[in-house]
């Protein structure tokens, strides 16, 4: 059928919760938008079916995920054999379209003999085993030694990417990496709504941390920001918004009068990013793009961060950059003490609309599936 692809998701890009869910469900609509007939294929281990994919999708398969302690002590890596669903084989194999695997995680069958000859596209969320170490890092007992486990096997499996006809990677730091394994690597940005317009008039004296405080990484960050920058800025209201909290983060968000708020809907989130005035992220790991860093940038607040939030990318440029908790503290103080610049913001999304324009990155897929008879450019 014209224009017809599998998608594989990783997981079930709905609700939009995580930079992942965004970066997959927005790519989604954008190749249905460029006239795509998408069949999509989810892992579900929780998020359980939406309704809504089915506007973008001719068919959407759900699959489970084979968390099977044996399939711990395989040479394949784990994110990559609990998702080798023979089902989902049987399916891909009833046709000749074209094939988008969101993620390595995906991969199983992509050098399988019942796909020989069809088009495969891998989109490279990150480089997961330096990923895998970062998580190894900051982790401890049993979880450790299954990061590492991971980080190794990750390593050793990536070979296979070689097999795909391209890659598709998320930022300009990774392209030359995934090179080494597959001359076709191409760079197609975070996938993301269109972006937003607010009036500064909305805006309101907030200062804003928000992500998923159930992964460790935005846990962490928000523990340094309350310790050592919201605890000495008594003056300025501080907001830390995201899903499942930790009993350790409400506690520490109560002793220093740091607003928590838990697992709010997407609705309630998107008001607290478009009124805050002040957008505060920290991390200390490079790895993948910060989906949650574009978010805030879609809107006027200022935003303040440091360089391991935008290494690999060009946001620098919209950011305040701060290496200290001192430094931090001098950002959202000027940036208080300033009223909103409204034609620095409209300069800035009209930059950002330019290079993260879903519909129009996506058509790099439309031509790679030869659904189109320009050249894809490198």
């Amino acid at each position: 059928m014209s224009n017809a692809i599998h998608i594989i998701a990783l997981d079930v890009p709905l609700p939009l919760n995580y930079g992942g869910a965004i970066d997959m469900f927005y790519r989604i609509k954008g190749l249905h938008s460029l006239g795509f007939k998408i069949t999509l294929h989810c892992f579900d281990y929780g998020r359980g079916e939406q309704k809504e994919l089915e506007k973008y999708a001719r068919n959407v398969i759900y699959y489970s995920r084979k968390k099977s302690m044996l399939n711990w002590f395989s040479s394949t890596p784990f994110i990559v054999k609990s998702r080798a669903n023979k089902t989902l084989l049987s399916q891909l194999s009833l046709d000749n379209s074209p094939i988008l695997f969101e993620g390595i995680h995906t991969t199983a069958f992509l050098n399988n003999d019942q796909l020989k000859g069809r088009v495969k596209l891998v989109r490279c969320h990150n480089i997961e085993h330096d990923y895998y170490n970062a998580l190894a890092a900051r982790a401890r007992g049993l979880q450790s030694i299954f990061y590492n486990s991971e980080a190794k096997k990750l390593a050793k499996y990536e070979f296979q990417l070689s097999h795909a006809t391209a890659l598709l990677v998320i930022q300009h730091n990774d392209l030359e990496h995934f090179k080494q394994l597959n001359s076709n690597t191409y760079l197609l940005p975070a996938s993301l709504p269109e972006i937003q317009s607010n009036n500064a008039v909305f805006i309101k004296e907030y200062a804003l941390f928000h992500g998923n405080l159930s992964v460790s990484e935005n846990e962490e960050a928000a523990e340094w920001l309350i310790k050592n920058v919201c605890s000495k800025l008594s003056t300025i209201d501080f907001k830390i918004a995201g899903k499942s909290p930790s009993k350790k983060l409400k506690t520490l968000c109560s002793q220093y009068n740091v607003d928590l708020i838990a697992s709010p809907s997407n609705e309630e989130m998107n008001t607290f990013i478009a009124e805050a005035k002040v957008h505060v992220f920290y991390t200390n790991q490079t790895t993948g793009l910060k989906l949650k860093l574009l978010n805030a940038l879609q809107f006027s607040g200022a935003v303040v961060v440091n360089l391991s939030m935008v290494e690999g990318t060009h946001l620098g440029r919209y950011c305040h950059i701060a290496s200290t908790s001192e430094e931090y503290i001098q950002c959202i103080t000027e940036s208080f003490a300033k009223s909103i610049d409204i034609e620095q913001n409209l300069s800035r999304k009209t930059q950002l609309l330019e290079e993260y324009n879903t519909v129009k990155n996506c058509s790099i897929i439309k031509l790679l599936c030869q659904y189109d008879s320009q050249n894809a450019k490198k």
